[in-house]
């Protein structure tokens, strides 16, 4: 019988170790799991805008505080708000979606169409100024 209570004593001190160390799992987690959230959000940032429309039009328009970005074809206007506002730092006063068509093209006898993309124009509030042309 002493070896049975032994062995029962024995399995509750493991327990009770065991329940202290995922104790102190959970809190050290709890910073990885922020850092994994950042990282994620900078990730889907850059998957939602692809790259900057550069363009007479959109120099024009910068000019006035509008920006234009070529975004991810499923991104919608909340998303390009806040990955614009971790990309840049800036909330954005506005964000307007365009969906812009294929152009249809021919190389000799062969007519093709180019791709679907999505346009945002992203207005900054006044004062702020981001330059997206510098190497350009």
């Amino acid at each position: 019988m002493a070896l049975l209570k032994r062995k029962k004593e024995e399995t509750q001190k493991a327990e009770k170790a065991g329940a202290e160390k995922k104790g102190a799992k959970k809190k050290s987690s709890a910073k990885t799991a922020s850092k994994k959230v950042t990282k994620i959000l900078s990730k889907m940032a850059t998957k939602t805008i692809l790259a900057p429309v550069v363009s007479e039009k959109s120099a024009h328009l910068s000019d006035e505080g509008v920006l234009v970005f070529k975004v991810a074809k499923n991104a919608n206007r909340v998303q390009v708000r806040n990955a614009f506002r971790e990309l840049y730092k800036v909330t954005p006063t506005s964000v307007n979606i365009i969906n812009v068509r294929g152009k249809r093209v021919r190389v000799g006898r062969i007519q093709g169409k180019r791709s679907d993309w999505k346009k945002a124009l992203v207005r900054l509030p006044k004062g702020k100024k981001i330059d997206i042309f510098e190497g350009v």
